[in-house]
């Protein structure tokens, strides 16, 4: 464990790569100002600002938007899992009854329905099953979900589209992949989290090597294009050591993608996370010291580094995206093809358009009442205004480019950076003076020591957020 009492964070420097090179350690009183809560900014404005929204009734939507759409993303929420994860902060439902996903599956085809004559016949370019766990589907299911989806949506199969999965590692047959396979999805994400024994025990996810390593090896053999894992750092009983040596086996099966992601323990929210040992956490230190260890060791090994918390191999296409300036961000994370509007079908999805943003009700009672009661279960959204759609630019530039062009915003505002922005420029300098921002005369950017504070840049510019306290429904930064 790190030495708290210490006045920085021992021997911990940001990992090698392109950009500044500052060695400076990060002091522990610099962490304590910048950990705090946050956005992670998969939208903006954030999901906690939506308000009530529902249906059509003859006011503007921002689904109206969909009828023009050239491209279109698809996401489907499969909310059921066999076991708890203590960890998970998902929309999960804990059932071994097979029976609620079968009939659940009906009214995610019905919600489709409702689309059918709201959205333009675009080609679908990316589609992306999340959960929950989505192989808790049978092969049956999954076959009917997409034949299902195909009979409304343009679905194509190529290597020009990519079709993902979430999948736990634990319970995916190889069996199944030949189906995924035959059903044009052609990248899979396995939830890992972390290999250690103890650390498994205490989150309740029980997963081997050995599970990782055949399904790993058995999608290559089909033709899966790209294999991402999903690692967790400040779980409970983690410490750089342990994460090490899960980072190792991980570096050993050479997966195209990592997401390394922050664990957001909120378990004033989340009911799940009572179950763990509050006297297991990692400090905030600890955790940095973590994430930095981690870093440098995959970017060693050879990964890029994308954005604040994903990896990527140099070959594969997320990694070309981000070093051709076309690395997007939405609800899913980081993503290599932006879509004009995402539509979102299941319990808690949420959609876009270039017009805002719309989401389902939570709960699986209120969405299948909704359901089969008008077809759509939207229960709130947000219509975006022309001052959103600019911040929304600028900040996903942010999180994705690590820096805003200036003569860029300065060409849609009309004003000098300096004017427009006096505010928000204030309230960065602090970053400016701890060197996790700098500028240039055309360019705002952020520093490789900045980058684990990417949301606290992002931040300055959410006009909505000031003026408020953190919300308690943002995870903390570190």
């Amino acid at each position: 464990m790190v030495d708290q009492s210490d006045s920085a964070v021992s021997d911990i420097s940001t990992p090698r790569g392109a950009g500044d090179q500052s060695t400076a350690p990060l002091s522990t009183e610099l962490l304590s100002r910048y950990a705090g809560p946050c956005p992670r900014y998969t939208s903006y404005p954030t999901a906690d600002r939506f308000v009530a929204m529902q249906g059509d009734d003859g006011t503007a939507k921002p689904w109206h938007a969909l009828k023009d759409v050239e491209t279109l993303s698809l996401y489907v929420h499969i909310p059921f899992c066999r076991s708890l994860c203590y960890f998970c902060a998902c929309n999960k439902i804990i059932t071994r009854q097979y029976g609620l996903a079968s009939s659940y599956l009906d009214n995610v085809l019905k919600e489709a329905q409702w689309y059918r004559d709201r959205v333009a016949r675009a080609p679908v370019v990316q589609l992306h099953l999340g959960g929950g766990t989505p192989t808790f589907l049978n092969d049956g299911d999954l076959r009917r979900l997409m034949e299902g989806l195909g009979e409304i949506f343009d679905l194509r199969i190529g290597d020009d589209v990519e079709y993902s999965i979430e999948a736990d590692p634990r319970t995916l047959e190889i069996e199944t992949l030949d189906t995924l396979r035959e059903l044009g999805f052609n990248r899979l994400s396995l939830g890992i989290q972390d290999f250690n024994p103890d650390v498994q025990r205490a989150i309740n996810r029980i997963c081997s090597v050995e599970q990782v390593r055949a399904l790993t090896e058995g999608a290559r053999a089909r033709g899966f294009s790209s294999i991402s894992y999903d690692l967790i750092y400040g779980l409970p009983g983690q410490d750089v050591a342990s994460l090490e040596k899960t980072v190792d086996a991980v570096l050993d099966l050479a997966p195209d993608r990592i997401a390394l992601y922050h664990y957001a323990h909120l378990p004033h929210r989340f009911k799940a996370q009572r179950l763990i040992d509050s006297d297991l956490m990692p400090p905030p230190a600890e955790k940095i010291a973590m994430q930095l260890a981690a870093s440098r060791r995959l970017t060693d090994a050879g990964y890029v580094f994308l954005g604040m918390d994903h990896f990527a191999r140099p070959d594969d296409a997320l990694a070309t995206a981000a070093t051709e300036g076309r690395l997007a961000r939405n609800f899913q994370g980081y993503t290599l093809m932006p879509a004009d509007a995402l539509v979102g079908l299941g319990a808690s999805a949420i959609s876009y358009s270039r017009d805002g943003y719309w989401q389902n009700h939570h709960s699986l009672k209120e969405y299948a009442g909704a359901i089969n009661a008008r077809g759509e279960a939207i229960c709130r959204g947000w219509q975006l205004s022309e001052d959103d759609r600019l911040r929304q630019w600028l900040i996903m530039e942010l999180m994705c480019h690590l820096r805003l062009d200036k003569r860029a915003l300065e060409q849609r505002t009309g004003l000098p950076f300096a004017d427009g922005f006096a505010p928000e420029l204030a309230r960065l300098q602090p970053m400016f003076d701890d060197g996790l921002l700098g500028q240039t005369e055309s360019d705002l950017f952020v520093t490789e020591r900045g980058r684990w504070f990417l949301r606290n840049a992002a931040a300055a510019f959410d006009t909505y957020l000031h003026g408020t306290e953190p919300s308690a429904l943002y995870s903390r930064v570190l």
